[in-house]
């Protein structure tokens, strides 16, 4: 329907151009500039009798006049052929009339996709229940897939997101150390580990509801030995620095992190205000033990 209404549209705006009777030139339009011609001949003839204008001034005049005239009259179009024809705007509406449609949809056949409504229709009647199972089932063959090719790393590590997205983060981390493994197989640099083991110490921390002590702690120092200015690593350093009560570090680690973003980004003014309250504990005689500001 959508389709239907843009050719009527374009056919609305085409047609009616077309079908209207095209203005008939002026058939007297050469004997007005005549007539004009002589209007003004007249004049210069009254002046040149009160005296205005002396015989070699109008006769300079005249030649001026006469050459305006010669020009003007051989400046006219002349007909067009289309216009001495009434019959051919009709006859060309009617092709276009006819062509259009046929264009249009002979060009969706070719790069369109008929079946692509009713498809969409069939999968909103799944509903969100056979979506999910059809989530879990794809990532299950990718887990499978990847134990026929374990050298596979961004099969690893799609995988360990896809299970982070399920909620399944005992997996996930799981999911990241297998990628680790085939990081560092091949070879691959360093600040590419560290980012692999700064999402692995993400996925252990979720696992153990958010504590990043343990296996998490582990992984975020194996990600700042990697590189020392890895963002996803000093932020959760700074958190379990947090957590342990141990504010002085948890500032370092959050100013380091600081001078890495771009300033004025939604990122560096959430990390300063979390900066903020970390002063304001500090400057607390006795700061007790905090959990770390909500992200």
């Amino acid at each position: 329907m959508g389709a239907l209404a843009l050719v009527l549209l374009c056919l609305a705006v085409l047609l009616p151009s077309l079908l209207r009777d095209a203005a008939q030139p002026v058939t007297g339009s050469d004997d007005a500039l005549r007539a004009l011609y002589q209007a003004q001949l007249q004049e210069l003839a009254r002046e040149h009798r009160a005296g205005n204008l002396d015989a070699a001034d109008l006769a300079q005049a005249e030649d001026e006049l006469q050459r305006r005239l010669l020009q003007e009259l051989a400046q006219r179009a002349q007909p067009r052929a289309w216009r001495q024809r009434p019959w051919l705007p009709r006859a060309s509406a009617l092709v276009l009339a006819v062509l259009l449609p046929v264009a249009a949809w002979g060009l969706y056949v070719q790069v369109g996709d008929p079946q692509a409504a009713a498809r969409l229709a069939q999968a909103d009647a799944m509903g969100h229940s056979a979506g999910q199972a059809q989530v879990e089932a794809m990532v299950a063959g990718l887990a499978q897939r990847l134990q026929a090719q374990p050298d596979n790393l961004p099969g690893w590590v799609m995988l360990a997101r896809s299970y982070e997205t399920l909620e399944r983060y005992a997996d996930a981390a799981q999911a990241y150390q297998g990628a680790l493994q085939t990081a560092q197989a091949q070879g691959l640099e360093a600040t590419e580990q560290a980012r692999l083991w700064a999402d692995l110490a993400d996925a252990q921390a979720s696992a153990q509801q958010g504590r990043l002590d343990g296996a998490a702690g582990a992984a975020i120092t194996q990600a700042l030995r990697l590189d020392a200015q890895q963002p996803k690593a000093l932020a959760l350093a700074g958190a379990a620095a947090l957590q342990a009560g141990n504010l002085r570090a948890a500032r370092d680690h959050w100013q380091a992190l600081l001078a890495l973003l771009e300033p004025g980004s939604d990122v560096a003014l959430q990390v300063q205000d979390d900066l903020v309250k970390l002063e304001l504990l500090l400057r607390e005689p006795a700061a007790a033990p905090a959990q770390p500001p909500a992200r």
